[in-house]
């Protein structure tokens, strides 16, 4: 019944979406993916003739022509997500006519990608450095030459242009050039961007060698077969296992033993930036959880782009944060660096540090009413968890507009320890995880928490803005990338925890997989640019380029305004932190 009340409100925005038929398929899939209902077959009948209206009305097909359309359009989606209607019991609704494609409609629809026409015009616009490595691996691209190259770049120098550049020339000739990065936010960047774990199905813990999640007969597998162009971006966030799966899942698509399979492929990043995590106490093996020490690095083709051009009209800014980046900032008795006094937030009796920092990021509210879009310009950074949720709550309650609760269900994976952990459940919030109580209001940013649907640009990281609030339901527009103003709905959904380690009682959380992200931690922040960028530092930075990152969102100092806590020497100076860098690592991967 609940995903009945999922799906029934929607009638009531019928008319002020045109395409309201198209997000009803999506909803359905997301439903049959994520929500495992008892009787899909019955919820599919209920809903059939919603979701071809537009079949009907519009193009005129027959009942009956439209229920093998709709089948056909669910199939291709589902198979999008990984799965297909054989896997719901629906299949046998398919006629025999209807049941093959020629061409699977991923391989259809990467094909016939629109282009910009600012994407079209950016290979005359590469300066120097990215000119030499753009022609270099399209050289490779149109000359099927089996090379694989890697971007270094300092944050700012242009990675994600000469990207877009690369894919804009491959997609022109209806080729197939596969977009992918390490994080949501850096993939919502990227013209049709993924996360590079939903794109190649890759697990996401790490126990040993892992392997893809993909059929050798799957449309996913036919359209990875047909791309001559892969480009991973943020791959020195991912750990090495990661890129050695697509290493194999490659080579055995291929059916050859060449490094990827014989394809080109571009890994990019910035190893001053945040590296993948690592057990404490294991500050050197970090380089063994990179890829500066695998197989695939020495046979990587590596271009350096050194011209900072996201602070290019700031650039003794520019030079400080590549100081920062590459541990190069004099450090003081207890090991920090000095700030400049401009970015530093003064101290004022009357008002608090985080009033004033809020007052600097989001002076008004006002100036967003008309275009909600653009408060995810400006955001507030800080290392932790915790310190993002408590943000995001004051801000919720500074934001105008009526406050909309949503309280999660969680429920133990043993039903007999419910009634005994119940009250500690909904008391916590495990990494990843939404909140017990999510408070939200109409045009307040928010953050997915989970790949939804990334063919749709749901991916885990992308940035959204609340529209309409239903009980199983949330309207809401996307704010960043290609897709930037598209009406999506998110449904609630179960979230499993499985962390042993950190919590012995497993349970199930049914929620809304989003958090309200006027603050996010600086992790999530990397591979964007911001307009206006706070930095809360109650405590300092725990993690290798946590500082260069926070550093180098914006384009400018004038942009920034820090808020420190109290130095381990309270007699040093108030301007002081810790700058956490490998140097280690930046010396193996040659970045400095």
């Amino acid at each position: 019944m609940v995903y009945y009340k999922m799906i029934t409100p929607m009638r009531s925005v019928w008319k002020r979406h045109a395409y309201i038929e198209l997000s009803l398929r999506q909803l359905f899939c997301t439903i049959l993916v994520y929500c495992a209902p008892i009787n899909p077959l019955e919820l599919f009948y209920k809903f059939e003739d919603d979701m071809t209206e537009d079949y009907i009305s519009i193009q005129k097909f027959t009942r009956d022509g439209a229920r093998q359309v709709l089948l056909q359009a669910l199939n291709a989606e589902l198979e999008s997500m990984g799965k297909n209607l054989h896997d719901f019991q629906l299949s046998h609704l398919l006629t025999s006519d209807s049941t093959t494609r020629v061409i699977p409609k991923e391989v259809q629809d990467e094909m016939n990608l629109p282009i910009s026409e600012d994407d079209l015009r950016s290979p005359a616009l590469l300066n120097a450095e990215q000119a030499i490595a753009y022609e270099e691996i399209l050289d490779a691209v149109l000359n099927r030459k089996a090379k694989s190259f890697f971007i270094d770049g300092p944050g700012g120098t242009g990675k994600t242009f000469l990207y877009q550049a690369l894919l804009a020339q491959v997609r022109s000739q209806h080729l197939i050039a596969l977009a992918t990065a390490s994080s949501g936010v850096a993939a919502s960047i990227l013209p049709n961007g993924r996360t590079a774990h939903s794109r190649f199905k890759i697990p996401i813990n790490v126990d040993g060698k892992l392997c893809c999640s993909i059929s050798k007969q799957s449309s996913l597998a036919a359209l990875i077969k047909q791309a001559i162009l892969i480009i991973w971006d943020e791959a020195s966030m991912a750990k090495k296992e990661t890129i050695e799966a697509l290493d194999w899942l490659l080579r055995d698509l291929a059916e050859n033993d060449i490094l990827f399979g014989g394809k080109v492929v571009v890994l990019g990043g910035d190893f001053r930036q945040v590296l993948p995590v690592i057990p404490k106490g294991t500050k050197i093996d970090c380089m063994n959880a990179s890829l500066v020490r695998s197989y695939i690095w020495q046979s990587l083709i590596k271009f350096k782009l050194k011209e900072n051009m996201r602070a290019k009209t700031d650039p003794a800014f520019s030079r400080y944060i590549l100081q920062v980046g590459n541990g190069l900032e004099e450090e003081n008795e207890v090991g920090e660096i000095k700030l400049p006094s401009s970015l530093i937030l003064e101290p004022n009796t009357q008002v608090p540090p985080l009033e004033q920092l809020i007052q600097f990021v989001f002076p008004s509210f006002d100036l967003h009413r008309l275009d909600p879009l653009s408060l995810t310009n400006s955001v507030i950074l800080t290392p932790k968890n915790q310190a993002v949720d408590e943000i995001n709550e004051v801000m919720i309650g500074k934001f105008p507009g009526k406050e909309h609760t949503y309280l999660s269900f969680d429920e133990t994976s043993d039903p007999t320890q419910q009634g005994l952990y119940i009250d500690f459940l909904n008391s916590v919030t495990p990494q990843g995880m939404p909140s017990h109580r999510l408070n939200l209001k109409k045009n307040s940013p928010i953050l997915l928490l989970r790949n939804i649907n990334p063919s749709q640009g749901l991916c885990n990281g992308t940035r959204l803005i609340c529209k309409e609030f239903r009980s199983h339901l949330i309207v809401a527009q996307i704010a960043v990338g290609e897709r930037k103003g598209a009406t999506v709905f998110i449904p609630r959904i179960p979230l499993q925890l499985n962390d042993p380690q950190h919590y012995p009682v497993q349970f199930t959380c049914r929620q809304f997989p989003i958090r309200a992200c006027f603050a996010m931690t600086i992790n999530k922040a990397q591979g964007q640019t911001l307009a206006i960028v706070g930095i809360y530092l109650p405590e300092a930075v725990f993690a290798h380029g946590q500082l260069y990152v926070a550093l180098s969102r914006a384009t400018t100092a004038a942009k920034i305004r820090v808020h420190l806590g109290q130095s381990e020497n309270p007699m040093l100076s108030s301007y002081c932190t810790k700058n956490i860098v490998y140097k280690e690592l930046l010396e193996e991967a040659n970045c400095l």
